[in-house]
């Protein structure tokens, strides 16, 4: 009995699960943080606690899941938001661990727990995902959605009509297509889709599955219509207003963000591509490395469409974020580092059985590579925990308890706003002061949700068109409403990083940050 339990699949899912859930538990982020690129954090919470839309592309499948989690009985709304991070990135390492075991069928029973074992914890505690699982953003989600995608791609190329459970490819299509409501970046997966889906029909999948494949998938996009229904209500955090077409367009399509892909010129290309391997061996180590390499070159596949579609995602998403004009472009390297630890797991495969003068090399090579990985745990959770790391927190919360009653609050960028909104829309601090974005303002669909968000204040007339090229919208909200205090905020990087507040009552406040 004690055997079998442990040769099954819910042995292998449970087991990577609940480890790495966890590891998670232990150093997850418990008050607002800007660690690990969680800059956005405020703009998500805002948005899942008032059942608003956050930042481009609006996220729509994060921000449904996240308001039906806090209806979790359990914690406070912080911790039932970031349970939307460590617990999909969990079950996303026990799935991936659960594919690798099925993947490596052919092999021995106990070679194929191994490795799955070993893939599913190298991906649940690798540092990047690890880094994401405890902070409140969208990547540690993506992370489940892309061990789907990849189960979803592998049972299309090796479809037998015999064997298929359809009903489950008909689940992962759904799954794809809320996929694209939680990062639109998974779009890149769309020629190695319809690859795989020319594959099963050529395998003996009717015409009629595929095009059920599509429509599913689309049944999934769906999930978009939470943004044009949502903004009919003016919820204070409405980016783009998608009432119409044009603000709907401007928000799923990322309008703002055009100019930042391939706006990385050819010098700072040269520099992330080292950037890259430098990033694949402070994720894997020198042994990861060589086993992926090992992995991707040596490893016999009886279905030859995996390796291709393997290499192309690695590649795909690897040119993405090397264009992607950002500092926070790594994540969208997820997807290479998913490749990186299946290739590590065929490389396992392929080294275990290695037998040297009756001496179980393999056992002997990946032993060294399991205790290098575990000793780097230390230095992983040194790095990435954010529980020391709450400057966003502490700026909103003094802030609010500080400023004058009955402010009108000038900010100036996403670091000084976005945990503001957090506070005074999602947990509903300080509901006498008025937050005002000024770069915001150029924008008709913020204009009009001002003035439904503080009717009590005097606004100037709305520009005539969707965005206008200056602040003077904003900027002249002051001298029609002389009778508040007005407070601006900026944030200065000169000598330091730090926000700064300036108030007309005479009060002023300075606060270090380090995002």
């Amino acid at each position: 009995m004690t055997r079998k339990i442990l040769t099954s699949n819910y042995f292998i899912f449970f087991t990577v699960s609940l480890l790495t859930a966890l590891a998670y538990l232990l150093t997850v982020s418990t008050r607002l943080t800007w660690a690990n690129f969680g800059n956005d954090s405020g703009d998500f919470l805002a948005a899942i606690l008032t059942a608003g839309i956050p930042h481009p592309t609006g996220y729509p499948t994060y921000t449904l899941l996240g308001i039906i989690f806090q209806q979790i009985p359990v914690g406070d709304p912080y911790f039932r938001a970031v349970m939307l991070s460590w617990l999909p990135a969990a079950i996303g390492a026990g799935l991936l661990a659960l594919w690798v075991r099925k993947f490596l069928d052919e092999l021995s029973q106990h070679l194929a727990i191994i490795t799955a074992l070993f893939a599913g914890i190298v991906w649940g505690l690798l540092p990047f995902l690890w880094s994401q699982a405890v902070i409140i953003e969208v990547h540690a989600l993506q992370s489940l959605f892309l061990v789907l995608a990849i189960w979803w791609i592998w049972l299309l190329q090796k479809y037998d009509s015999h064997k298929h459970n359809n009903l489950k490819l008909y689940f992962l299509a759904f799954s794809f297509g809320l996929a694209l409501g939680n990062h639109i970046t998974i779009l890149l997966f769309s020629p190695v889709i319809i690859f795989s889906l020319v594959i099963a029909y050529k395998r003996g999948s009717s015409l009629k599955f595929i095009l059920a494949q599509g429509l599913i998938i689309i049944a999934g996009t769906l999930v978009y219509l939470y943004l044009p229904l949502r903004a009919a209500h003016f919820p204070p955090i409405n980016w783009g207003n998608p009432q119409t077409w044009q603000g709907f367009l401007w928000v799923i399509t990322g309008d703002p963000y055009h100019n930042l892909l391939l706006g990385t010129s050819f010098s700072q290309v040269l520099t992330r591509i080292a950037a890259l391997a430098s990033l694949l061996l402070q994720q894997f180590g020198v042994i990861g490395v060589i086993l992926a390499v090992i992995g991707a070159v040596q490893y016999k596949h009886h279905h030859k469409a995996l390796p291709i579609t393997l290499l192309y995602l690695f590649t795909a998403f690897s040119l993405f974020a090397i264009l992607y004009a950002t500092d926070d472009s790594i994540t969208y390297l997820l997807v290479p580092f998913l490749v990186f630890t299946i290739w590590i797991a065929f490389a396992i495969s392929i080294i275990l059985p290695v037998i040297w003068k009756r001496f179980p090399l393999g056992y002997a090579l990946i032993t060294v590579y399991l205790i290098v990985f575990l000793v780097s745990i230390p230095k992983t959770v040194q790095d990435i925990n954010p529980r020391h790391q709450t400057e966003p927190a502490d700026y909103a919360e003094y802030l609010l308890s500080s400023l004058p009653e009955n402010a009108i609050l000038l900010t100036s960028s996403d670091p000084d706003s976005f945990p503001l909104w957090y506070y005074h829309f999602g947990l509903g601090w300080r509901e006498d002061v008025r937050i005002i974005v000024l770069p915001l303002t150029q924008f008709r669909w913020y204009q009009e949700t001002l003035q439904h968000t503080y009717p009590d204040i005097h606004f100037p007339p709305l520009i005539p068109q969707i965005s206008n090229s200056s602040q003077s919208w904003g900027e002249s909200i002051p001298a029609i409403n002389p009778d508040k205090p007005i407070c601006k905020s900026f944030v200065q990087r000169s000598q330091g990083n730090s926000i700064i507040v300036e108030c007309s009552t005479g009060q002023n406040f300075n606060f270090v940050i380090s995002d």
